[in-house]
This record gives C-alpha cells, structure tokens and sequence, in this order.
C-alpha cells in the first residue's frame, strides 16, 4: 500500500515517513522543499533501511501533481505540505493563501478524479485561536487569529463539505502545537 506523503521531507512528514515504512507501507515523497532539504530523503532510507519514491514537486503544479497520481498506486495521502510561520503569514498572507489553499485544493480534486479518498491533513491548533484556556481541548470554538491558521481551518471547512458530499472519503484531521524532538537516531 503506497502513501503520498506531502511535505514528506519536512520535520513531522520525515518523522512520519520512517513510521510509515517500519509499518511496512510504501511512500511516495512530494515535497518542493521550500521548507526543508532533499538530503532528508536520504537519512530517511538511511535510519528505515527502505528506499522512497520523491517527486520535487510544488502542489500548485496541477499536472505534475496529476502526473504523479496517475503513475503510482497510492492509497492514501499525509498532508503536511504548506507555508506554516504564522508571523511570516501576517506578513505575506496572499502567499499563504495562495500556497496553502490552492494547494490542497489541487490535491483533493486530484484525489478525487484518482478515486484516492483517503487522507490525514496536518492541520494545526492555532484553529482554536486565543481562547486563553488551557489545555486546549478538541471541542473548544474555532477562531484562527492570523492568516495561516485561517488558511488550515479553511481547509478543514473544505474537508468537512467534501465529506459531506461524498461520505466514502475517510478524512483525518490532527490539529497540534509545536511538535519538537528528534528521531532517536538523532
């Protein structure tokens, strides 16, 4: 079974690219590396022993995004691909909604034409806002203070009406704070 992994190259989606291939999954890598370095790929075949498929490939590029559907068995796609400096997006915030939006968009269209209606989309938990409560917990109101959180709940909206047009996807959202750590190989 072959998961795509956006952003496969970045902190979460490498971490997530080892689990993966312990489990016994084949991934396919699409990453533009805006957010991080192919050399990653490499430590990732290093520390799994397994070789990836990687595709440089910027999901705003509609047909390269088609291409790889079209050349690949995958089953399900991890979603971490996107802009995510939430002071950068107060800064720039038609480049976020632009990557972010459009983005996810071409891949949930390319999904769908694929028939490839399974995914878990990288959302974040500044969804919840500045509630000033803590811990935050998963039913707390939805209120993103800034462009990029504004972008990922958007995109859980979009998520939410495509389900509700088509319940055989089988959607995922994890919505988390600052991950840190490494790979215990360091």
């Amino acid at each position: 079974m072959a998961i795509l992994v956006t952003g496969g190259a970045g902190y979460i989606g490498s971490h997530t690219c080892v689990e993966l291939l312990k489990k016994g999954y084949e991934v396919i890598i699409a990453d533009n590396f805006s957010n991080s370095d192919e050399k990653t790929v490499l430590k990732i075949e290093e520390i799994s022993g397994k070789k990836v498929k990687l595709y440089r490939c910027d999901l705003l590029d509609y047909n390269l995004l088609d291409y790889i559907f079209g050349s690949e068995k995958i089953s399900g796609v991890i979603h971490f691909a996107g802009l995510k400096a939430v002071g950068e997006s107060v800064k720039i915030p038609i480049l976020y909604y632009e990557n972010n939006l459009n983005g996810a968009i071409n891949l949930f269209k390319i999904m769908d034409r694929h028939s490839v209606r399974n995914i878990v989309f990288s959302s974040s938990a500044t969804v919840y806002g500045l509630s000033g409560k803590s811990p935050v917990k998963e039913d707390f109101n939805l209120s993103a203070e800034n462009p990029y959180g504004r972008s990922k709940l958007i995109l859980e909206n979009i998520l939410n009406d495509i389900y509700i047009s088509n319940n055989t996807w089988s959607i995922a959202i994890l919505r988390y704070f600052n991950p840190i750590g490494a790979h215990k190989s360091g």
